[in-house]
């Protein structure tokens, strides 16, 4: 089972340290991680979303991967081909990171937009950042 907790005020805080005590005292063993919360959980999945709307939107216009050892072989776009290979040299040229888990929550809106612009640009398919929607 995996837990989680959002420490943002003392209150929080509180409870955590509570939380943490009470296991050492029952005398369960715990292995904490501390992560910088950087970015929502809906941000994550709106971006993934956008990586699989996109990856249709590339797909449905006729846009295809060509295969590194037979170039006449296309591959569909999938949500991992939009990350890896449109995707992840953006955040390496503006924002210097390797990955989006390093992005606050104002450059992962930013790498986003960027990321619709330059697919535009280049292909002339608009895909919107994904808003409202189930992820």
């Amino acid at each position: 089972m995996s837990e989680t907790w959002t420490v943002k005020d003392q209150n929080t805080c509180k409870f955590f340290v509570a939380y943490v005590e009470d296991q050492a005292e029952q005398g369960i063993d715990r292995v904490y991680k501390i992560q910088k919360a950087d970015r929502t959980w809906r941000q994550n999945n709106t971006l993934h979303l956008l990586f699989r709307h996109m990856a249709k939107g590339l797909n449905d216009a006729g846009f295809e991967i060509p295969h590194p050892f037979k170039p006449d072989l296309e591959i569909p776009y999938s949500e991992e081909s939009v990350k890896e290979l449109l995707y992840k040299p953006i955040i390496t040229m503006y924002f210097k990171v390797d990955r989006s888990t390093e992005l606050d929550t104002e450059q992962l809106s930013e790498s986003m937009t960027i990321l619709v612009d330059a697919v535009n640009r280049n292909t002339g398919v608009y895909i919107p950042i994904p808003t409202g929607e189930p992820v």
